[in-house]
């Protein structure tokens, strides 16, 4: 059985994920992460590998549907399962069930193959989307039922500025991942504004990313939403910066990818188009990133 810690509450339900893998609750532009209602759990591992059920219940619907795709001979297929809890359905997508309507499904249970769609961007890793919703409403992308989190981090340090320096550990041409000091305990990730970082943070000028996500007690800049101890930030409040110890010059870059762990954390680098390898594997990288309390000159809210 995989070991399962729980990550968030939503009217009476729990969710878990496996310590073994991340989570994210920014780290997407599905409707539902707008309003802070969907977590997004990566269990580790492959498209094709199996995913273990993040809540308990009986499965009462299952449905498939195309998603959009470039390629014209190739289908990507959705799927949504719904799993009732209490007067709760909880809505999972991205994978293929391996239950049928009518099994009673314990939190860590075989739950489904990971498989890619056509929501996807290049640099996107297998994963589950996660959301509770009213029993009479839950296949509709939007929701506002948000997540309450079953985390917590407080941080003495408030600095707007943030310089980490990291090793690459992976890199391929559809990302780098990378390792530097971190912070928390029973959850872990990196600090920013004595809060953890969760989402995309842009690089290059990305206009369809408008937020990310810190976790913590309070934030030291204006956010636009919050639920519990997550706050949504507007990119514009931010500025990163990537650079290469060996050579010394900025890295071109899309994205910094942040998300949650249990156990030692990475940061996602992802490339402006997929091709470009970025690093090698043991190179040395330093990351800036600042936050500004008023927008950054010349942007404005999307």
């Amino acid at each position: 059985m995989v070991q399962m810690i729980p990550i968030a509450e939503c009217r009476g339900v729990k969710i878990f994920a496996p310590i073994s893998g991340k989570f994210s609750f920014f780290k997407s532009p599905f409707a539902a992460h707008t309003s802070l209602s969907a977590v997004d759990i990566y269990p580790g591992g492959d498209f094709g590998d199996m995913s273990p059920s993040p809540v308990e219940g009986t499965v009462i619907d299952i449905r498939e549907y195309s998603t959009p795709t470039p390629f014209i001979k190739r289908d990507f297929i959705e799927y949504i399962t719904a799993i009732k809890q209490g007067d709760s359905v909880v809505k999972i997508l991205h994978m293929k069930p391996t239950v049928t309507i009518g099994d009673t499904i314990s939190v860590g249970d075989p739950l489904g193959i990971l498989i890619h769609n056509g929501y996807f961007y290049f640099w996107n890793d297998p994963h589950v989307h996660v959301e509770v919703r009213n029993a009479r409403d839950y296949i509709r992308a939007s929701n506002h039922n948000p997540l309450i989190t079953s985390i917590s981090f407080s941080s003495p340090d408030s600095s707007l500025e943030s310089e980490i320096h990291c090793r690459v550990v992976f890199c391929d041409e559809r990302y780098a991942l990378l390792k530097g000091e971190y912070e928390g305990q029973d959850v872990k990730g990196f600090e920013l504004g004595g809060c953890l970082l969760d989402g995309l943070i842009p690089v290059d000028s990305v206009d369809s990313i408008d937020y990310f996500g810190l976790i913590g007690e309070c934030v030291p800049v204006p956010y636009v939403k919050s639920a519990g101890n997550r706050f949504m930030i507007s990119s514009h409040h931010v500025k990163a910066s990537i650079v290469s110890d060996v050579f010394n010059k900025h890295v071109d870059c899309l994205l910094l990818g942040f998300s949650l762990f249990f156990s030692e954390p990475t940061i996602k680098v992802i490339p402006l188009m997929y091709g470009q390898k970025l690093f090698n594997v043991e190179d040395e990288v330093t990351i800036k990133i600042s936050l500004y309390k008023k927008i950054l000159p010349s942007v404005g809210f999307t």
